[in-house]
C-alpha cells in the first residue's frame, strides 16, 4: 500500500516524490457451485466476500478442478466486460543469468497461441471490438483485459490460450527484447528507478536484487543459458493453474460466469507448484548505513528508509498505516510542523509496501528539504528518530486507532465502482495475498485495535534495520550504478551519531484527532441532472446538478474557478500564479491531510489557464473547508514561505527535462497550442526576477479581478451552493464576461514544427494532423478512426520494426477542429528519421483504410457508441461530463449528445474522406513536435513544406 499526500502536480513530482514507489462489515451470498461445461471440471464454491453495503453487485468465489481460484462479479449495469488473471511470479523469481526474464515472459504471452497464432492478433481483437488490454510484472505478474461484452466469451478464450498453449516463438525474441529495451531506455534516468536498483542492491544475494525491466544485455544468450531455452523453462516452471488466480465481471448472471470460468480456464494445467516467494533472511547486524545518491533532478530528500518483515498477514491490524498516521500529521507540535515552521522542510510524508522484497518491506519516511534543512539533516534525522521513540512511549493509543477506523469506515461504506479493467486487475492482485472473504475489503478492514502488532513494527524501526539516504545533486559520490544513470556512495553511520539520536532537539507532541470527520450522510441531490444556473450575483456564479445515477450517495464534485483571463499573460504571471499555488497547497498539508482522512480531496485543475481546484468526498463538511480555502487563498505569503517555494518552483523546472521524453513532448504541445504557457528558459528568467512584494500585490490584484464561478453536482442543495460560494469569494467580487482560452487557430495547409534539443538519449515526435473546422462531424470520424489507426501504428512501427516502447495514435481534437495524434519515442533512430517514419507511415496507412470492410467498419462504429452512451461508473466519472462543458463556457452541457449523434450519423465513406482530409490533402493543417536526443545527436532537417516555430512567444501573439 502507498500513503503519500497531496502533491501539486506532475511538473513537482521529481522533487517532491521521493524513490519509488472496520467493524462488521455486509457481503453478499455466494450462490450455489454449478458443474462447468465439461464434466470433471467441477467448481468448489469458496469463501463468502465481504463488500461495502454501497455495493449491488453479486459476488461468489469457486475454485475449478485445476486448483485455480476464480472471483466472479455479476454487475448489471456493465456495458463492458473485463477479466484479471495473477500469476504468482515475478521479478523476484528471475534467474540471475537472464535478469527481466519475469517481464520478457510477460511481453511474449502475447505473442500468439497455437489456436491464435497471429502476433498482434489478440491487440487486433480489442482494438476492433471496444477492448483495452494491458499487463505487469512486480513481485508477481498480472494480466487484464475489458471488451464490449458482445465480444466477452470470444475474447475469454484467446486470452485464456494465453496460459494454455503460448507459442513462445524463437522468432519473436528478438523482437521483444527490443521492446523490453526500449521500455528501459526510456526508464534508465527515472530517479525512481535508480533508487529502486540501490535500494535492492544493498540487500546483497536476497533475490530482489535484481535487474526487473531487463534490456539487450541482461536477456541474451549466455554461456550456459540460452535465452529462449530460459524463457521456456520459466513458463513450465512457474506458471501453473494452482499459482494463478483469475476474476471475471461482467453483466451475465453469476451461474452463466461460472459456466464461462469453466469453459475457458479449467483446462489450465496444473503442476502442483509450489509458491517460491523469497526466505532468504537478511543479516541485521552491520549497523545502519548512509547512502549519498545525486539525482538527475535536482531532488533535495531526506529518506529514513527501514527495512520491515512481511506483514502483509496483519492487514486487519494495520500497523503500518496506524504509525504512517502519526508520522506523516501535520497537526500542532508534530515533527512535521515544527519542522516547517523552521523553514526546514517542504513536505515529510511516509511510504510504505510490507511485500517490496517479498519476505521483507520497506518503511519509508520522506523528507522534501529546503535549502536550510540541508544543512541541518543530521538534526532531522534526530527529531525523526525521536519522535518514533514519543510513539514507543505514548503513541500507541487506542484513540488513534477509532479515529483511522471511523475514517475507513466510512470509505468502505460508501465505497464507489471503478471501471471494470483496474478493478479486475486490482482484485486479482489482491487475491494472491489476502484471504479471498477480503479481497474487496483488505484496504478498509481495521478489525481491532493491536498493540502487539503495533509495537513489533515499532521494535523493527530501529538503527539496525535502517538506512539512511541523502539525496541531492551535492552529494559525495564515487559510483556509478549498473542499468540507470545515477551516481551513489555508502557509508557506515558511526556509534557516536547514532547516540546522538538520543538527546532530545526539541519538544515533541503527538497529533489530535481530525475536525473533519464527516457527522450526517443525509442526502439531499438536486432534481435537476442537468446543471441549472442557481446564482447569479455581483461577481459570483454556480450551477448545480444533483446525480442522475448516483441520487442516494453522500458525496459531491465541486470545480470552483477563479476566472482571470489576463493573469497568465507573461512569463512572470504564471509564475507568480505557481507559487501562489505552491503556497496554498504546501502550506496547508495539515488542512488537506485532515481533509483526506475525512473523505474528502482537492486538487488543481493543472491544464487550465487561471485558478481551477476540484473539491470531491463527502459533502457534510466542505462548506467548512472551503472557508479555511478562502482564507488561504487570500493569505499574505511570508519570506519565509516565498524562499521555500521560489526555490522548489525552480528547482522543478531544472528537473522537468528528465521527466519521460514522450511526456516532455505531450507538455511542449500544449504550451505551443494554448496561451498562457512557456518554454523553460522563459520560466527560469521569470522566476529570478520575482520578489515577494510582487507575488503578494499579484494574489491581491488576481482575486479582486476574478470571477468565482462554481459547478457543483452531487450531494448539495442551493443553500449549500450558497454557503460556500460566500465563503470562497470573501468581499473581493468582480463582474466580468466569461472569456475563453485562447488557443492556435490552423489555418489549411499550415505545416508547423517545434523543434528541441533534448538531454536524453531517446528521440520523440508527437504529430498532430487537424481537419480545419472539422466540428463534430470530423471529430466522430477522428473517434471511431482512432482505434483502427492506433493499432496499426502500433503494430507496424513497435512489433514489427521495434522502434520504441512509446507508440500511440488517438484522437485530438481542438475547439472546433477534428484531429489525429501521433507520438513515437524511440532510442533507435534520430528526430529527423522518426519524423520521415511517422509521415511515410501516414502514407501507406491511406491503403489499409481503403480497403476497410463495411463490417470492420460498423465494428468500430459500434464500439465507440457504447463507450460513449455507457453509464459512469462512479460520481467523477458522471461529473466529466459536464465539467469540460462548463470550463469552456458551453452551458447547453450537449458536447456529449452531438458528438453521439455524430459517430451515430457516420458512414465508412465519411471516415476514409475525413483521413484524406485531415492527413493526405494539402489542406490538412500539422503541429509537429520533435525532441532530438543526445544519443544521434546531428542537425534535423525538417519534411518538406514545414517551417519551423523557433519562438512561441511571438507565435502565441498570432492567436
Amino acid at each position: 500500500m502507498k500513503n503519500k499526500p497531496f502533491i501539486l502536480s506532475a511538473l513537482t513530482m521529481a522533487i517532491v516524490s521521493s524513490s519509488v514507489s472496520i467493524a462488521l462489515l455486509s457481503g453478499c451470498t455466494n450462490s450455489t457451485a454449478i458443474t462447468a461445461s465439461q464434466g470433471s471440471n467441477v467448481a468448489v464454491p469458496g469463501q463468502q466476500l465481504t463488500v461495502s453495503p454501497n455495493d449491488q453487485r453479486q459476488y461468489q468465489a469457486i475454485t475449478l478442478a485445476n486448483q485455480l481460484q476464480v472471483v466472479l462479479v455479476s454487475d448489471p449495469t456493465a456495458e463492458k466486460s473485463s477479466a484479471a488473471l495473477s500469476v504468482d511470479v515475478g521479478w523476484l523469481n528471475d534467474p540471475k543469468s537472464q535478469q527481466g526474464l519475469a517481464h520478457f515472459l510477460e511481453h511474449m504471452l502475447f505473442m500468439g497461441t497455437e489456436r491464435y497464432p497471429d502476433p498482434d492478433g489478440f491487440m487486433k481483437f480489442m482494438d476492433q471490438h471496444g477492448g483495452s488490454r494491458n499487463a505487469f510484472t512486480n513481485q508477481l505478474t498480472n494480466y487484464m483485459f475489458e471488451i464490449n461484452h458482445g465480444h466477452y466469451e470470444e475474447a475469454l478464450d484467446r486470452f485464456s490460450d494465453f496460459f494454455k498453449s503460448p507459442l513462445l516463438l524463437p522468432e519473436y525474441v528478438d523482437k521483444e527484447r527490443n521492446a523490453i529495451n526500449s521500455e528501459w531506455s526510456m526508464l534508465q534516468n527515472q530517479d525512481g528507478w535508480a533508487q529502486r536498483k540501490l535500494a535492492a542492491q544493498l540487500l546483497g544475494e536476497h533475490p530482489a536484487n535484481q535487474f526487473w525491466i531487463g534490456n539487450l544485455e541482461s536477456l541474451s544468450d549466455k554461456d550456459n543459458s540460452k535465452l529462449h531455452d530460459e524463457l521456456l523453462a520459466f513458463y513450465q516452471n512457474y506458471y501453473s493453474a494452482n499459482r494463478m488466480k483469475l476474476v471475471l465481471i461482467s453483466s451475465d448472471p453469476l451461474p452463466q460466469m461460472q459456466l464461462l470460468a469453466g469453459r475457458y480456464f479449467a483446462e489450465i494445467e496444473n503442476k502442483n507448484l509450489v509458491t517460491p516467494r523469497p526466505t532468504s533472511a537478511l543479516e541485521f547486524n552491520a549497523g545502519p548505513k548512509r547512502v549519498h545518491y545525486v539525482p538527475n533532478t535536482e531532488m533535495q530528500l531526506l529518506r529514513l528508509e527501514f527495512t520491515i518483515d512481511n506483514n502483509t498477514a496483519q492487514f486487519a491490524a494495520k500497523p503500518n498505516k496506524f504509525l504512517a498516521h502519526l508520522i506523516s500529521s501535520e497537526m500542532p507540535g508534530t515533527p512535521a510542523q515544527q519542522l516547517k515552521a523552521m523553514g526546514l522542510l517542504d513536505v515529510l510524508y511516509v511510504d510504505y509496501d510490507a511485500k517490496w522484497y517479498g519476505n521483507y518491506g520497506h518503511f519509508q519516511i520522506v523528507a522534501v528539504l529546503t535549502e536550510a534543512g540541508m544543512q541541518q539533516r543530521p538534526a532531522i534525522t534526530a527529531i525523526l528518530m525521536q519522535y518514533l521513540d514519543l510513539i514507543r512511549q505514548n503513541g500507541v493509543d487506542s484513540k488513534y486507532y477509532q479515529e483511522i477506523r471511523t475514517s475507513l469506515q466510512n470509505q468502505f461504506n460508501f465505497l464507489e465502482k471503478t471501471d471494470g479493467f483496474s478493478y479486475a486487475a486490482k482484485l486479482s492482485a489482491a487475491m494472491q495475498y489476502y484471504p479471498v472473504s477480503s479481497v474487496v475489503s483488505a484496504p478498509f478492514q481495521y478489525d481491532q485495535f493491536d498493540k502487539t502488532a503495533i509495537n513489533t513494527l515499532l521494535a523493527q524501526l530501529v538503527p539496525e534495520r535502517l538506512t539512511v539516504w541523502h539525496i541531492s545533486k551535492q552529494e559525495p559520490a564515487e559510483h556509478k550504478l549498473h542499468y540507470f544513470e545515477g551516481q551513489y556512495a555508502v557509508a557506515d553511520i558511526s556509534e557516536q551519531e547514532m547516540q546522538s539520536w538520543q538527546q532530545p532537539l526539541i519538544p515533541l507532541v503527538l497529533p489530535g484527532l481530525n475536525r473533519f470527520q464527516p457527522e450526517s450522510f443525509a442526502v439531499k441531490h438536486s432534481p435537476d441532472t442537468t446543471p441549472v444556473k442557481v446564482l447569479d450575483e455581483a461577481g459570483v456564479s454556480a450551477w448545480l446538478a444533483g446525480s442522475q445515477y448516483f441520487a442516494d450517495q453522500p458525496r459531491g464534485q465541486l470545480l470552483m474557478q477563479w476566472h482571470q483571463p489576463e493573469v497568465k499573460q507573461t512569463a512572470k504571471q504564471a509564475v507568480m500564479h505557481n507559487l501562489w499555488l505552491f503556497n496554498v497547497i504546501l502550506n496547508n498539508q495539515a488542512l488537506l491531510q485532515e481533509a483526506s482522512a475525512a473523505g474528502m480531496t482537492l486538487q488543481p485543475e493543472a491544464d487550465e489557464y487561471d485558478l481551477v481546484l476540484k473539491l470531491s468526498g463527502f459533502t457534510d463538511k466542505q462548506a467548512v473547508l472551503a472557508g479555511y480555502l478562502g482564507e488561504a487563498l487570500s493569505a499574505t505569503i511570508t519570506e519565509q514561505q516565498f524562499n521555500q517555494n521560489k526555490d522548489l518552483l525552480l528547482r522543478s523546472l531544472r528537473s522537468s527535462e528528465q521527466q519521460m521524453q514522450a511526456r516532455q513532448a505531450s507538455e511542449l504541445l500544449k504550451t505551443t497550442l494554448f496561451n498562457g504557457r512557456y518554454e523553460l528558459p522563459a520560466l527560469l528568467a521569470a522566476a529570478e526576477q520575482v520578489n515577494l512584494a510582487e507575488l503578494n500585490s499579484f494574489i491581491q490584484q488576481t482575486l479582486a479581478a476574478s470571477q468565482l464561478r462554481l459547478l457543483a453536482q452531487g450531494n448539495y442543495s442551493k443553500a449549500d451552493v450558497a454557503v460556500i460560494a460566500k465563503a470562497l469569494a470573501g468581499g473581493q467580487k468582480t463582474v466580468r464576461q466569461y472569456q475563453s482560452l485562447s488557443s492556435w487557430q490552423p489555418n489549411p495547409g499550415q505545416r508547423l514544427t517545434v523543434l528541441r534539443a533534448n538531454p536524453q538519449n531517446d528521440s520523440s515526435v508527437f504529430r498532430v494532423q487537424f481537419l480545419v473546422n472539422g466540428g463534430y462531424a470530423g471529430k466522430a470520424a477522428a473517434k471511431v478512426l482512432s482505434g483502427h489507426l492506433h493499432q496499426a501504428f502500433f503494430n507496424q512501427l513497435r512489433t514489427e520494426e521495434q522502434l520504441g516502447y512509446v507508440v500511440q495514435a488517438f484522437e485530438f481534437p481542438l475547439n472546433q477542429h477534428a484531429g489525429l495524434g501521433f507520438a513515437i519515442q524511440s532510442p533507435v533512430l534520430s528526430a529527423e528519421q522518426l519524423q520521415q517514419r511517422v509521415d511515410l507511415f501516414l502514407q501507406q496507412y491511406s491503403a489499409q483504410l481503403e480497403q476497410l470492410s463495411e463490417k470492420d467498419f460498423t465494428q468500430l462504429q459500434q464500439s465507440q457508441l457504447l463507450e460513449l452512451q455507457r453509464v459512469p461508473a462512479n460520481l467523477e466519472e458522471e461529473f466529466k461530463t459536464f465539467s469540460s462543458d462548463w470550463l469552456r463556457n458551453r452551458l447547453n452541457f450537449d458536447s456529449r449528445q452531438k458528438l453521439v449523434a455524430a459517430v451515430s450519423a457516420l458512414t465508412l465513406a465519411d471516415m476514409q474522406q475525413f483521413y484524406r482530409q485531415a492527413v493526405l490533402s494539402e489542406q490538412a493543417a500539422t503541429m509537429q513536435i520533435i525532441l532530438q536526443g543526445q544519443a544521434k545527436d546531428q542537425a534535423v532537417k525538417l519534411l518538406p513544406g514545414f517551417s519551423a516555430i523557433d519562438d512561441l512567444a511571438t507565435f502565441h501573439q498570432t492567436f
